[in-house]
């Protein structure tokens, strides 16, 4: 193979050395065009083998596809990648260098002709740049672009490579918990579409969306916390924000395998939630004052999700004749059923500082503790549905009085 380098005791696989030649037969390269060798190497973290070389902008924009899936053996036909978000002032800076002839550099690519047999150019990392080219192509300009292009990728190799070259552009967490999620299969996903969290059709979002879409934290946090509200203790009200970003929250993880996504009460809980985020929403965005997204996606803050899935479980175990009070906040509010303005009012003005924001709009354990007692005390307690002010000075009340009790049986233990 006198026409590639190797690292001294790299041994190319013939299957991917027969991959290697069929592109190199297919795509004129730069390196072919003026007998420079190719330079090949090997990923030693996932095992995989890629060869650096240079191609024409217009075949990129021509051959690539920046919607390449995880495995499309599976009925998968949701992109790998984020989205292409072209009003950051980065991406249009890149465009206006592309259109000055800048020559972008290790835009990573998996050869693969099993689908998309015209687009065999899988982009993994560098579909911003891809784009950019094509806008510069527009105005005829067609260089040379560098492209780091892995033959062969089994699924795991093909996940461990898009992370991390996402992760290198540092990209959200949520894109990041969306790859491993899909890795995982797509039940959560399928799940959300199902309740009307998602449309048909549609991925979870891959970063925090003003319109309202869930990311893989919401969904995740929702799920786990109606299971850890049903197998709690009375005395043990721990709801919890899933870990976002590298790495996969452990009690996600320990209850996915066991969920039956099709069971009635999961599926109820979901429908539940959906209604009450899409009519948070509505109220919201339609009246005259208060409009801000941040109400308007109440429901989808973690802390929020978190305290009212495990609400939903809480009640469901321990006192399910008021779980039909829980889920009445979506259908007997005349305002935004959550009462956004009303929690962040609310405070304990001899505990929380001046900078205290409100109930429900950070994630700690205090918060997360706080927010279930409005939940759990608007349907365990309230002689009227709804969340109201005092309701949430309420809630601050009983969390903080809940901690001095168990503060103080702890001193007791010692004595």
């Amino acid at each position: 193979m006198a026409d590639f380098i190797l690292p001294k005791g790299v041994k190319i696989p013939s299957k991917i050395g027969n991959q290697i030649s069929q592109f190199l037969q297919s795509y004129k390269t730069f390196e072919n065009e003026n007998k420079i060798p190719h330079l090949i190497l090997k990923d030693n973290k996932s095992d995989a083998y890629y060869l650096i070389c240079h191609i024409k902008g217009s075949i990129l924009i021509s051959r690539s596809d920046t919607d390449a899936v995880l495995d499309p053996f599976e009925g998968e036909d949701y992109k790998l990648n984020r989205d292409i978000y072209t009003d950051s002032y980065a991406y249009k800076k890149m465009e206006v260098d592309a259109t000055k002839g800048r020559s972008f550099e290790d835009i990573v690519i998996e050869y693969d002709t099993s689908y998309k047999r015209t687009r065999p150019l899988k982009v993994y990392g560098g579909q911003h740049r891809i784009q950019a080219i094509k806008e510069a192509a527009n105005k005829g300009i067609d260089i040379e672009h560098g492209i780091r292009v892995y033959f062969g990728l089994t699924r795991d190799q093909r996940l461990d490579i898009a992370i991390a070259n996402n992760t290198a552009i540092a990209v959200s967490n949520d894109l990041l918990d969306r790859m491993q999620e899909e890795h995982l299969g797509t039940e959560l996903r399928d799940w959300c579409q199902k309740i009307g969290l998602l449309n048909e059709g549609e991925n979870i979002a891959d970063k925090r969306s003003p319109e309202g879409i869930p990311t893989v934290r919401n969904a995740r946090t929702l799920v786990l916390n109606y299971y850890l509200g049903m197998n709690s203790n009375e005395d043990e009200i721990s709801p919890k924000v899933t870990k976002s970003g590298p790495g996969i929250d452990e009690d996600y993880i320990k209850i996915r395998d066991e969920i039956n996504w099709n069971d009635k009460n999961i599926e109820r809980m979901g429908f539940e939630f959906t209604k009450l985020h899409k009519l948070q929403r509505e109220r919201v965005l339609t009246r005259e004052q208060n409009t801000y997204i941040e109400y308007a996606n109440k429901a989808l803050h973690p802390t929020v999700t978190a305290s009212w899935a495990f609400s939903t479980g809480y009640l469901e175990t321990h006192h399910p004749e008021n779980l039909v009070n829980h889920f009445a906040l979506s259908e007997e509010s005349d305002d935004d059923p959550l009462n956004a303005v009303a929690l962040n009012k609310a405070r304990l003005k001899s505990i929380d500082p001046d900078t205290y924001r409100g109930i429900g709009t950070r994630i700690s354990r205090q918060e997360l503790g706080r927010t279930f007692e409005v939940f759990y005390l608007q349907a365990s307690q309230k002689k009227r549905r709804g969340i109201t002010l005092k309701l949430a000075n309420a809630a601050i009340k009983s969390y903080e009085g809940k901690k001095l009790i168990a503060s103080r049986d702890k001193d007791l233990e010692r004595a």
